[in-house]
């Protein structure tokens, strides 16, 4: 009763400041418990750090789960299979997620590989602070007074930026009025590939 659909998911702080983060739970009502707690966009895979597979996000219920996860002190990585967290209309054979943390550096990678790629796969990062998109392939942040980077192929997706106006004041309270949903889609469609994107500290 008090799952979210973000198996896979991440956040990202530098210098005890988050940077790419979960926008958490808002005030509890009849509807986070209810047959509609899904329709509020804090409980979906969509609003969290991770992908929509064939325009799928992630599925609600106990037999979504992930697989396979392994964690590595020494390298500071940490792996986990996400095919089964999506239901049978996402067509994913397998969605192996990756970080790996070096100093001052996140690599986030994508391994994937599609039973049919019937849409273009959308990769989301929630964020807040000041966000500049206007060259392709670098979204610059900047959250009191840290700055960071995530770079990826701009050859491989389009960029765009949702603002979510926050009028919970339990959300509000820790992020402000708005945050950003940035959303990596795909310029095509395809059965296997490996996405990767990398956030640096500046």
């Amino acid at each position: 009763s008090h799952n979210h659909n973000d198996i896979g998911s991440f956040v990202l702080y530098y210098d005890n400041t988050p940077i790419m983060i979960d926008a958490g739970v808002g005030t509890y009502t009849r509807q986070t418990f209810s047959s509609e707690r899904y329709s509020i966009w804090t409980m979906q895979g969509n609003y969290h750090n991770i992908p929509m597979i064939n325009g799928v996000p992630e599925k609600y219920g106990k037999k979504y789960k992930a697989t396979n996860a392994r964690a590595d002190r020494r390298s500071m990585s940490f792996s986990v299979e996400l095919a089964s967290a999506y239901p049978k209309e996402a067509c994913v054979e397998s969605w192996v997620r990756s970080y790996q943390l070096k100093k001052g550096k996140l690599t986030v990678s994508d391994n994937f590989k599609l039973s049919q790629a019937k849409a273009a796969n959308i990769v989301n990062f929630l964020t807040w602070g000041d966000i500049d998109i206007s060259k392709k392939g670098v979204v610059n942040i900047s959250v009191k007074g840290v700055k960071a980077q995530l770079s990826y192929d701009a050859n491989t997706f389009e960029q765009s930026i949702e603002t979510i106006e926050l009028t919970d004041k339990r959300l509000s309270d820790v992020w402000g009025n708005k945050i950003y949903r940035l959303s990596l889609k795909a310029k095509t469609t395809a059965k296997s590939g490996i996405y990767k994107y990398d956030i640096t500290k500046k």
